[in-house]
Formats: C-alpha cells, structure tokens, sequence
C-alpha cells in the first residue's frame, strides 16, 4: 500500500521546492553518501545530513503537499534546503529495490532513552554533544558559575569565541560573498550572540550591573578592534551591547573621567565601523558625560579646515564629530556655535541647503541668496539648488531675476519636467503661465524643427524624443486634443501612445484599439515569457477597447491570427490559454 510520504516524495516535487541550483546541489550531497541514519515510519523521513556539519533534516506530507524542516540556516528561515533534496533523493533511491513496507524499522528512540539508566544516558549524551554544539551552548548559557569572576570568566570566553567565529566569518564574507547568507558560521553566530544578550537582559533584570559594565565594556573593546564591521550580523550584535553598557553607565555611579576615558579609547578605534556603533554609544551617554566630550571635541574640530564648496574628500572622523556637535548646539541652543559649523563644513549641495534653512531660522535672509547664487555656480544641475533660489529671489522681491532663471534653466534641458514645473510656478506667481507656456511650446516646436533637419541627430535632440516631449508637454497641461493630433505618424514611445489612448478611448474606443494593435505589431517580435506576459497585457487592453466599440468579433479574430501564425511559439499560446484570450 503506498504510503503518504509516497504521494508527495517525487524528484519533480524536490525540484519545485528547492530551486534549481538547490537541487543540483542536494544530488550532489546524495552522490556522495552525505545522507545517513534514514528512518521512515511512512508519514515523515528523517536522517542526518552530513554537510559542513551535521544537519537534521525532516519531510512531510502536509495537506498532500511536500514539506521539509531542516536546522540549516536556509531551513530554519523557511526554505526546502539541499540537505532536505538530499533526504528525499535517498529515500527513492532506496524505493527502487525495496518494497515499501519490507525490513520496516521498528526501533523507538524515545522508547529507548526512557528505559536506559543514568550513566548509559550520560555516555550517549557526550556522545552526541560533538554535533549538537548549538543545544550545549544553551545550557551553557543558561547555567553559568554563581561567583561574579567565575561568571565574568565564562562570559569573556564566550566574546572571544563569538568573535573568532566573526573572524572566520568575514573570510567568507571576502571570499564567497555571493553565498555569504549560506555560511554555516553566520548562523551560528546569530545564534551564540543572541544567547549571550539574553545573559545580559537576564543580568541587567537582576541588577547585577557590574558584571554587566564589565562583559559589555569587554566585549564593546573587543568587537571596536575587529574589521567585520560591514556584516549586518555583527553590527547588531554590537548594537545590543551597547544598549546593555548604556543601561549599566546610567545605573552605576561611575565617575565621570572614567566613562569619557573608556568612550574616548573606543571613539579611536570607530572608524572600523564607520563611527555607527560610537554614534549610537555617544548619543545615550548622560549629558555630563557629553558637555564634557563636546569640550574637547570643539577644541579638536577648531584646528579643522574650512572646506571648500564641490570639495570631494571625506573624512569619516571629521563628518562624526560635526554632526554630534550640531546635535549638542541644537540642544544647549547655541545657534552661533550650529552657524559656525554649518559654514565650515560646507561642501555638497545638501549642505548649502541646511544652511539656507538655517539661515531663514535665524533670520539672516540677507545671507541665503549670496549662498545660493555661489552654490548655483557649483552645482548648477542640482535641482534643489535652483528651485531654491528662485524660490527666495520672488520672496525678495526679484521676480524678474527669477523668471530670467528659471526660463534659462528650461532651455538648457527642457526634456525634463523639473524645469518646466519650475517655469510654470514662477511664472503663474506673476500671473504669467499662459504666456510662457505658449512660449515653452514654441521653443520646443524650433527644437523638434531643428532636429529633423539634421542628417545624423545628436542623441539629445533626437527628433522623436522632442516630438514626444512636445505631446506629452501638450497632454500633461490640458491640451490632449492636441497632443493626439500632434501625436500622429510620430514615433513615440510606448508609454506616451498608451496615455494617449486610454484617453481616446473615452469618446473613440476604435482609435484607440487601433494604437494597441500597432503597438502589438512590435511587441510580437522577441520571445520569452517576459516579451509574452507583455503581449498578454496589451491584449488585454486591445480587447476592452474593442469591447467599448462593440467589435469583440474583430477581437476573437485576431487571436486567432496569433494562435496560428505564432503556433511554434508553446509559451506564448500556453499565457493566452491561462489569460483566456
């Protein structure tokens, strides 16, 4: 009689669970003898898979569908791993000689433990701890020495091992970074280092606040020295130190110099972690502890040089420090100190920005459009930059200036909508729009002129991209008679004729099935089944608009037409069959 794990146990349903490249990888492990202890009871399978450890796998029948648990990393996540491909490779091939029910094990493991004394179940226990590290390190974890040294001991020999394992890691990470979510290592780090934050929630809820300054200052000093800080894993790891630490410093009375010592030693080593971790560390610190950082930082950053707008160099250190003391003006309210930062690190577009705002806040207006004219100069293809500074000349009343502006702008890139937007809001403020719409339009009918009388067109005035600038200029503000009418024997983009149509649709479906149906010409030519979704798409909007002018017959015929002229083409009539069409 055929079992249930029969039913759903096919290499065509390992294949579908796991993915091509798992598959192959699964047969690989079975060829070479990776699956041992396999055990069917004809409602699961089990077995050990060896691989770079060992792994318990397991496969079920839920509901008439495969299903597999695995203590892998993809396994835990969820996924129907190799070692689970592996499993079910074995049991078939072991279907091939051997009846399903012959030489059926009947051997209870559970039965077994239960009937065995003390020592025999401390020797199969030793036995077996060897390739159950995972479930050692919890009672580890959870059973630690009473005495507070013994205990920081223990807790200190788990940092070093945790990051030996971060070391291994990022050797992997460097050499196989593309399978870096596979390596075994990572998941038995994010396992031991969410074990030992437990032990420190568990120390911090019984107030031993020491033993908590002291694994977390360790282990922060440790890490800080590392250079794996690009793995997500060990930055929150890190981060769950340091919110540990920060619990045990608010808590303890510890001096003042002795906390701001210990961070400053840590601040030298941030750059490993591109200052993230310190960030995070310096924000939650008391706030005596940071007037007093922000002293010596101030007298630090005053030895800095003035940047200079467009200046590309960084300094990871440098950008830290300023954005902390920024913070700690804006919280003592010392808006001369902020202005004195902002000016000095000012070099990006972004940063020109802020200090306009702050400029504004503080209510130097005389200052900011000085900055911005200087930043146009820099940065003259920063839209923000631009739309800013026109923004601020109407509010001082320079609309002329700003109109000259933003009319330039346009015509140095009127393929874009940033500076027709810019146009029309500068312009309708003086009440003015129509006019220079007029005149948008007219500039770009010169271009679109311009272009179609050269033999070979530069890509950026190619005439087909002007005219369809045009139409979609005339569409997007009102005008769509006119943009359809200007539309005609034009070579538009596929988007632009799919607009138009759906508006033409409104008062004559026929015209616009008939740009569907050009459109469908084309879209016929490649293959595959992205090309083939496509056309399965633009049927479907071909069929609604002949659906709104009472012509399904015509529909109905030219599906035919496609099914016959394109009959080698299984993919294509299989997404038709599924659409219905």
């Amino acid at each position: 009689m055929k079992n249930k794990i029969d039913e759903v146990v096919t290499a065509s349903n390992l294949r579908s669970a796991a993915g091509s490249r798992s598959y192959s990888r699964g047969e690989d492990y079975f060829q070479n003898g990776a699956v041992r202890h396999l055990y069917c009871d004809g409602e699961q399978l089990t077995a050990d898979v060896h691989g770079t450890k060992v792994y318990q796998a397991r496969i079920t029948n839920v509901g008439g569908l495969l299903d597999g648990e695995c203590t892998c990393p993809v396994g835990r996540d969820g996924g129907f791993c190799k070692h689970l491909v592996a499993l079910g490779m074995a049991y078939l091939d072991g279907q091939k000689d051997t009846p399903a029910e012959k030489n059926k094990s009947t051997f209870s493991w559970k039965t077994f433990l239960k009937k065995c004394n003390q020592d025999t179940l401390i020797r199969i226990i030793l036995e077996m701890s060897p390739n159950n590290t995972r479930v050692v390190e919890r009672y580890r974890m959870a059973n630690l020495p009473p005495s507070d040294n013994a205990k920081l001991r223990e807790l200190k020999s788990k940092v070093d091992e945790l990051f030996s394992l971060a070391e291994v890691m990022e050797e992997y990470y460097n050499d196989y970074w593309d399978d870096y979510e596979e390596d075994d290592n990572l998941a038995d780090f994010n396992e031991e280092s969410g074990l030992l934050l437990k032990v420190l929630e568990r120390l911090a809820a019984q107030e031993e606040l020491e033993l908590l300054w002291g694994i977390t200052t360790y282990a922060i000093g440790k890490f800080l020295d590392s250079s794996n800080a690009e793995m997500d894993s060990v930055q929150d790891f890190v981060k769950g130190l340091s919110e540990h630490f920060l619990e045990a410093v608010h808590e303890l009375s510890k001096p003042v110099d002795e906390v701001l010592d210990l961070f400053l030693g840590w601040e030298d080593k941030g750059q490993n972690f591109s200052y993230g971790a310190i960030s995070d560390i310096l924000k939650g610190l008391p706030a005596e502890i940071r007037d007093k950082w922000a002293a010596g930082a101030l007298e630090k950053w005053s030895k800095y040089p003035r940047y200079q707008l467009g200046d590309r160099t960084y300094n990871d250190k440098r950008g830290y420090v300023e954005r902390h003391l920024l913070a700690w003006a804006g919280e003592h309210k010392n808006d001369r100190l902020k202005l004195e930062i902002m000016e000095k690190k000012m070099r990006y577009a972004s940063d020109v920005i802020e200090l306009a705002k702050e400029y504004r806040r503080q209510g130097m207006q005389e200052k900011i459009i000085p900055l911005l004219k200087k930043a146009y100069k820099e940065f003259n293809r920063y839209t923000e930059i631009t739309d800013l500074l026109t923004e601020e000349l109407q509010k001082a009343g320079n609309d002329d200036q700003a109109l000259k502006l933003a009319w330039e702008e346009f015509t140095k890139d009127p393929m874009r909508d940033t500076a027709l937007n810019r146009l029309q809001a500068v312009s309708s403020k003086m009440k003015c729009w129509q006019e220079y719409y007029r005149k948008a339009l007219d500039f770009l009918e010169e271009q679109d002129k311009k272009g179609s009388k050269r033999n070979s067109p530069s890509f950026y005035y190619h005439p087909n991209r002007v005219r369809e600038r045009r139409v979609e200029v005339l569409f997007n503000h009102g005008d769509q008679q006119a943009a359809w009418e200007l539309a005609q024997d034009s070579d538009l983009s596929e988007e632009c004729w799919l607009k138009l149509a759906d508006w033409r649709a409104k008062e004559a479906p026929r015209e616009a099935a008939a740009v569907i149906k050009t459109l469908l010409g084309s879209a016929l030519f490649p293959t595959g089944e992205d090309a083939y979704r496509h056309v399965i798409q633009l049927l479907q909007v071909y069929r609604k608009y002949l659906q709104m002018a009472n012509r399904e017959a015509e529909f109905s015929a030219y599906c035919a037409n496609i099914r016959q002229g394109y009959k080698r083409r299984r993919l294509l009539i299989a997404q038709m069959d599924a659409a219905k069409l």
